[in-house]
């Protein structure tokens, strides 16, 4: 797969606007006879597209005329394309690897494990993360965040100090 794949422009005048960046894409993948056989996968990530766009874009380019392809076994196609649309100079540089890698995307397992932080502010309290087991633990926990934070959820009913609060009266009175 070629980093920098000189073209002629007026080649490319014909094809429809949506059609020249995935032509463009392709070539870079082709060998100097204009083979090639990336996977849609391969060919969406290189060209920031979705799998189905390029699907598209390659159907498109067969009926053009500009492509052929041919499904080998297993599923994948493999392309040719025509000889005007191939490079006539030499190319910059070969590029080491095929498709670059996702931002943020870790491959190496072993460095996930031996590098991850421990996360101690998420250690059980003895309270589980489903249900909070008691009527009081609950109310303490929600007056808690209340007094921390001020924000109080509807569904808990009505605000401390409010009439029709249903927290325990006892835990009220620590709260004013």
């Amino acid at each position: 797969m070629l980093a920098f794949v000189p073209v002629a422009f007026d080649v490319y005048r014909p094809l429809k606007p949506r059609l020249r960046w995935a032509m463009q894409c392709l070539v870079s993948f082709a060998d100097c006879a204009g083979r090639c056989f990336p996977s849609v996968r391969k060919l969406a990530a290189f060209a920031g597209l979705s799998k189905s766009a390029v699907s598209r874009h390659l159907r498109d380019l067969v009926e053009c005329g500009v492509i052929t392809r041919r499904r080998r076994p297993g599923g994948v196609y493999d392309y040719e394309i025509d000889r005007r649309f191939l490079p006539r100079a030499p190319v910059s540089h070969p590029r080491a690897e095929g498709v670059p890698q996702q931002p943020g995307q870790e491959t190496d397992p072993l460095k996930q494990t031996r590098e991850a932080r421990t996360r101690a502010r998420f250690a059980n309290r003895g309270v589980s993360f489903g249900e909070i087991p008691d009527d009081r633990a609950k109310w303490d926990a929600r007056l808690r965040s209340w007094r921390k934070s001020g924000f109080w959820l509807p569904l808990w009913g009505a605000k401390p100090g409010e009439a029709g609060c249903m927290a325990p009266l006892a835990m009220l009175q620590t709260v004013s």
